[in-house]
């Protein structure tokens, strides 16, 4: 364990610079697909396909499908787990735990309001709808928060997930062989 404690400047100036929901419903491009492929890729290599959420509406109707995937969400909390511990490792609990609570802080009310304008852009005035949205993006803050102290590579999960919403995307869910993107 190292005396000073983890720096996240970087990940601060990556949440604020962020296209939050600015491209849902848009035409999709090279990059978005690529990224969506990369982290479909890390969750199950060669078996999801990318399906894209066409409109807000789409997006709410698989976001509540009973039929999402528990492996892809125990994947991915099992990787937040094994960097939680390998970032308490490095700097201390109680450091990583005070980093990550001023990320949480600082992300919380902006991706919200980032959602809120977004979804009222396309005329849904659906409250629980934009908090999912900003939980999912609240938690990928988290996830970009918890692999940068950790010193995972670029190329990890959280990386590429935080990345397709820097770009104005909300990866949606795993629901069967698909993962759903807006």
């Amino acid at each position: 364990m190292t005396g000073s404690g983890p720096r996240l400047d970087g990940v601060s100036d990556a949440i604020a610079a962020a296209s939050w929901f600015a491209a849902v419903g848009e035409a999709w491009t090279a990059a978005d697909q690529s990224e969506a492929e990369s982290y479909a890729n890390t969750l199950q290599p060669d078996a999801l396909r990318i399906a894209i959420a066409h409109d807000w509406h789409d997006a709410a109707r698989i976001t509540q499908d009973t039929g999402w995937s528990r492996t892809w969400w125990n994947v991915e909390e099992q990787q937040r787990q094994e960097l939680t511990l390998a970032a308490e490792h490095l700097f201390g609990r109680h450091a990583v735990m005070t980093a990550l609570s001023a990320v949480m802080a600082m992300a919380g009310d902006l991706v919200h309001g980032k959602a809120a304008l977004a979804a009222a852009r396309a005329g849904i005035a659906d409250p629980a709808l934009t908090r999912v949205a900003a939980g999912a993006a609240a938690m990928a803050c988290h996830q970009l928060a918890v692999a940068t102290i950790a010193q995972a590579p670029e190329d990890h999960p959280f990386g590429i997930k935080f990345r397709l919403f820097a770009a104005g995307r909300w990866p949606l869910c795993v629901v069967g062989e698909s993962l759903y993107v807006f």
